[in-house]
């Protein structure tokens, strides 16, 4: 099939093979390549590199290829460790060397905030993570029926086609002790109950969903489920989890279609339905839903350095506050912080650990950022944001600007929506004063930043 590429430029057949020069990263891993023909995205390839590649997709702007064969490798490309690399959609980037992984991620940080905000900004720091293989404290396996047996593994990438695995190098070992015994159960067993199939919306279990303290050895398995299930089909999901010997087992219900993992409503079938970890000095309880970085040792880092920014500041306001994790660590430097965060479970969690931390001086507010900050009144020497992938609404910097809040501590898992509000911030006169990345995701793209800007 001939598809255009654009006028004046040579057509461009899918299937075709080239050789193309590889001269950056995209945000999502893959290599560009900027040509006569135009952008072509190449997958499986690093910046400095040379590949034949074959294309695959044609769209509208640019186009997208595979490697076939490396001609010229960069000097930071390594064979990756884990087989189920290129099908499983989990990783982007294993084959990078560690150091060569901060690198692009400090590349891709600096390349939104230039591109995207407008920020010329030099050389930017990417903290390591203190482990790069086996730090996941959380793992989402999805569940599908396939001719009447259940199997699960993560999806391919790009797709929601299951890649069937045996285990996961970037998962804690807890976490793989616990996938293999399940594992193992249902490839032994018939159980009453079935694995999902999206497109028709039945099937009962939907999701694995392992949990574990780094810190404190602590695990829980939830199981998501779609409608409800007989007495029968509750033994056998509670034989089936105790198999694994979690701490505790919780059912999460789901019935919503769509690709959302976790339902409202989780039940308890073993323990209490929480975990704890500690973090620095402090132990934090989460449950099922409860949001938790997912590397344990770059959190503490990155925690103590965003706390340390606020820049001796008495009333801090944090946003997107969660189950107050890094509020603790803010409560132990302010001599006052306002929470904010809208779900209700979170902040009931946070309640319970900001009390069991021994911290008094924090109010904590349950509803959106966007509507509690319009009705705040107080005065704050300092604001932490640490909003979800999509950044913040423009109405939120918008009142922090009206509040007067002279500092801003930014933490980011989204370089382009974190530019995107940088600048906007700067529209009112905000600076930037430092911006640092924290690679709390080895082996993806995917990077967290803290940025400190001021007025």
């Amino acid at each position: 099939m001939k598809i255009s590429s654009g006028k004046g430029r040579t057509t461009i057949k899918t299937n075709e093979q080239m050789t193309l020069e590889v001269h950056a990263l995209s945000s999502d891993g893959t290599g560009i390549s900027r040509t006569n023909r135009g952008v072509i995205f190449v997958q499986g390839a690093l910046p400095g590199e040379r590949v034949r590649a074959e294309i695959v997709a044609r769209k509208k702007d640019f186009s997208i290829a595979d490697t076939v064969a490396v001609e010229s490798a960069s000097g930071g490309r390594v064979v990756p460790k884990c087989k189920y690399y290129g099908h499983c959609g989990g990783c982007q980037l294993q084959h990078a060397d560690y150091m060569t992984q901060l690198t692009l991620k400090a590349g891709i940080v600096r390349d939104a905030m230039t591109r995207i905000g407008g920020f010329p900004l030099q050389d930017i720091e990417c903290s390591p993570s203190p482990e790069f293989w086996h730090y996941r404290n959380k793992a989402a396996f999805p569940v599908q029926d396939s001719h009447g047996k259940i199997i699960t593994g993560f999806y391919r990438a790009g797709t929601h086609r299951l890649e069937l695995i045996r285990q996961c190098p970037v998962n804690a070992k807890k976490i793989n002790d616990m996938y293999g015994k399940i594992l193992d159960g249902l490839e032994r067993n018939r159980y009453p109950f079935d694995g999902y199939d999206e497109r028709e919306g039945r099937g009962k279990l939907r999701h694995l969903i392992m949990r574990t303290g780094i810190h404190t050895g602590e695990s829980l398995l939830s199981f998501v489920i779609n409608g409800k299930l007989s007495a029968k089909s509750v033994k056998a999901l509670a034989s089936l989890g105790n198999s694994a010997r979690p701490d505790t087992i919780t059912i999460n219900h789901n019935s919503k279609p769509g690709n959302v993992i976790l339902g409202t409503y989780t039940e308890n079938l073993t323990g209490t339905g929480i975990i704890a970890e500690t973090l620095g000095k402090f132990r934090l309880m989460f449950d099922t839903a409860s949001f938790f970085q997912v590397n344990t040792g770059q959190a503490e880092k990155l925690f103590a350095y965003a706390s340390g920014q606020v820049g001796g500041a008495k009333n801090v306001l944090e946003l997107y506050s969660g189950t107050g994790s890094l509020t603790c660590w803010l409560a132990g430097n302010a001599e006052s912080v306002t929470s904010v965060e809208e779900w209700r479970g979170a902040v009931r969690m946070a309640g319970r650990n900001l009390e069991a931390n021994g911290f008094g001086n924090v109010r904590a507010l349950c509803g959106r950022s966007e509507e509690v900050i319009a009705d705040l009144r107080e005065k704050y020497d300092a604001v932490v944001l640490d909003p979800p992938r999509d950044g913040c609404e423009r109405s939120v910097l918008e009142a922090v600007n009206e509040l007067g809040i002279r500092r801003v501590v930014y933490v980011s898992c989204n370089p382009a929506t974190l530019a995107r509000d940088c600048k906007i911030l700067a529209g009112h006169g905000y600076r930037v004063e430092s911006v640092r990345a924290f690679d709390m995701f080895p082996q993806t793209a995917h990077v967290e930043t803290v940025v400190v800007l001021s007025i």
